[in-house]
This record gives C-alpha cells, structure tokens and sequence, in this order.
C-alpha cells in the first residue's frame, strides 16, 4: 500500500495558513449577525451582478456584452471583443452554484476567436463570515480582478498593470474559503482565501537566450498542476463606508515543473468616491526566484501601478438616470525593476455616456511609451476607441 507523503515545507506552511484562517472564520460565524443588512465589500462582484438583484429558488440567467471600434496608426477595426453570459443556479439556502461563460472576438477558434470558462463556483454558506468556495475561481488579486466586467469599467482598455502583473482575468483552479463581516453600523470586513494550482514556466517566455519574466503568460492549468506545491493567493479588503474601500492581496508558490523556483505577487487596491468624484488605484509588485545559471537574463522583480479619475457630470441632462463621466487615467510597469528600460507607460483620456447604470457608451484616446531594456523611450504610439458594454 502506497503512503502519500506530507507535503514539502512550502505547502505545510500554506495549509497552516489556511486552517488560522479557518479558525477565524468559524469564530467570526459564531458573532457574525446574519439579519444584518447585506452591502457588498466591492460591489459588482460575483455576487452583486445586476441580474442577481431579485432572485428567488432555480437557475437565472444574465451576461453582458461589450464591442469596441478601435483606430491606430494601422488603420481601423470592429472588434466583437466579448459576450458573455452569466449563470446561477440556488440549490438550497446555503449552496449557490455560479459561473461565467466568455466569448471573446466572436468565439470563432478558428478566426482567431476564442471560448473559456472565466468561472465556476460552488458555494456553501455556513455564514456570512465563513462560507466555502471550490472550482474554477476568479483570483482575488487585486480588485480588478474581480471587477473587470466592461459596463462596470469607465474606459475601454484595461489598465497595464492589471493585464500585465496581475494579470486579469486571472482564473484558477482550487477551493478555500471567504467571508464578509460587520464590525460596524456602515463599515465591512471581507476576505478571500484559497489554494489554487497557480502560475507555471510560461512566465519566463520568448526567444531562446533572450526570455524575460511575462507573468501573463504562465497562468496555469485548470485541469492539473505542473508540480506538487500548491499556490495561496488570499484577499483582505475593509470598506468603512460606502463609496470607500481598500484591499490587500498575494499570490505565492512555486511556478517551475520541478517545484524549486517561487513566484510571489502582491497588490494593494482602493477606491474613494466624493460625490462627483472618484479615485481608484491599483499597485502589484512582483518577486521571482530564478535559475541564472539557466536564465541570466531574466528579471526577478516587476512592479506597475495605475490611478484612474472619474468625474460625473451632467446627471438627468439627458435622459432620467444618466450620466457624463470624464476619465483619466495613468499606468506605468516596469518588466524589470533593477535595470533601466523594460516599461511600458500608458495615458488614457475619456469621456462616457450612461443611459443607466448598466450601459455605458465610451470614447476615449490612449496614448502609450514603451521603453527597451537600456533604451530610449519610444514615441507615444495613440489609439482611439469607441465602444459599447452593456449587463443583460
């Protein structure tokens, strides 16, 4: 009879960290007011999508969609960039199932199109401070992240870091357990908690003697990990009040098939509304340990950063419920924080229209530099887009 050994250092101290975190949440479970009035940590996140707002027992259905018109120094193009729709089904009063479907440039394979599942999730509540979670998971890494729908986002690209660094969407395989809690009349305490099979050795990509650390490309697989280590990626995020929170998160474990090289990413996220005004922010930090016999050339620190300025403007003039918005927005990352060059900055300037909430029409003009590694900085290369994103 074979023995399954105990897992290696690295492993043992992310399972301890898991049942301290177990332990707190069936404390919490055992203080934590469930007749309180529910308000959402991050709202518009998995369980606060628009269609969820009066759901009973069964399966509802809902999504949204998004297409962009998009003009650069190469000319001009539609692109059908995605649809997608949601599912949730209510087994019971403690188990929720929900996932994401996407198909994104029209979701033809072979015209360059593409089909995933973005989630799919079990849920058990206990109470709302503990409650386990298991599939296909969207990382809590960031805010981002778990906030990356089109109609929720001011602007039509992503931010640098956030593809890049994070990279969004970033979903993985694995199980834990998250909460949310009340300490306060108006304030809330959330966490997210799991083991996941984490990124691999696509994240050290291109040209043979000349790869560089590209976190987007290692994210792993969904249906097997490439070593025994299992990764932690865990989020804790406070909202004192309405229209204000911050959160903080890391992703860590071993990344290479023979589980000797680890990868760490943190980030730190907030955002504050003053009533016309908004401010919102993401920063990620990234520290890998590499093989420099192997890859001499390969950096082993990445940090990037964005802070985006929504103004409302004009509520009503329109129609009843709409609203302008002026964006601007600032990304830069560095690909390697202990050399010059390596970095890609971008400046976004927008302007958008909201009939309602739920739909928004935005045009805005990007500007962005790209730096070699020991280089000059390029010429701002521009793109302009016009887009669309709606819930159903």
């Amino acid at each position: 009879m074979s023995i399954v050994p105990w897992p290696p250092l690295a492993s043992r101290q992310v399972w301890l960290a898991l049942l301290v975190l177990v332990n707190i949440g069936v404390s919490s479970a055992v203080w934590a007011d469930d007749s309180t009035s529910i308000r959402p940590e991050l709202p518009g996140g998995v369980n606060d999508k628009p269609y969820l707002r009066a759901v009973g027992q069964g399966a509802t259905l809902g999504g949204y969609i998004d297409m962009e018109f998009e003009v650069n120094e190469n000319g001009s193009t539609f692109d059908q960039h995605r649809f997608v729709p949601f599912i949730t089904g209510h087994v019971s009063d403690r188990v929720t199932v929900a996932a994401e479907i996407e198909f994104e440039h029209g979701g033809n394979p072979d015209k360059d199109g593409e089909v995933k599942l973005e989630y799919a999730i079990m849920d058990f509540r206990i109470s709302e401070g503990f409650q386990f979670r298991g599939g296909v998971l969207l990382s809590p890494l960031g805010s981002f992240n778990l906030l990356h729908d089109s109609p929720l986002n001011d602007l039509t690209a992503r931010p640098v870091v956030s593809r890049q660094l994070i990279p969004s969407t970033l979903s993985e395989s694995g199980m834990g357990f998250f909460g949310t809690i009340y300490p306060g009349e108006e304030s809330v305490l959330s966490y997210q908690a799991y083991l996941v099979n984490g990124f691999n050795e696509g994240i050290i990509s291109g040209a043979l003697g000349s790869e560089k650390l590209r976190i987007r490309n290692g994210r792993g697989s969904q249906k097997s990990d490439n070593n025994r280590d299992k990764a932690v990626v865990a989020r804790a995020g406070y909202s004192p009040t309405l229209g204000a929170n911050v959160g903080l998160s890391v992703h860590t474990g071993k990344y290479d098939d023979a589980g000797d090289h680890n990868l760490t990413i943190a980030a730190l996220d907030g955002k504050w509304v003053f009533g016309s005004l908004e401010l919102q922010g993401e920063a990620a930090w990234v520290k890998a340990s590499v093989d420099k016999a192997q890859f001499a050339t390969v950096a082993e620190k990445q940090a990037g950063l964005y802070g985006q300025l929504n103004y409302h403007l004009f509520h009503d003039a329109v129609m009843p419920g709409s609203v302008f918005t002026m964006v601007i927005r600032g990304d830069w990352v560095a690909f390697d924080t202990a050399q010059d060059g390596d970095q890609e900055a971008c400046f976004p300037l927008g302007l958008n229209f909201r009939p309602t909430e739920e739909t928004v029409f935005k045009a805005d003009y990007n500007w962005t530099w790209t730096t070699p590694l020991t280089g000059e900085k390029s010429d701002a290369t521009n793109r302009f887009f016009f887009s669309f994103a709606t819930y159903f």
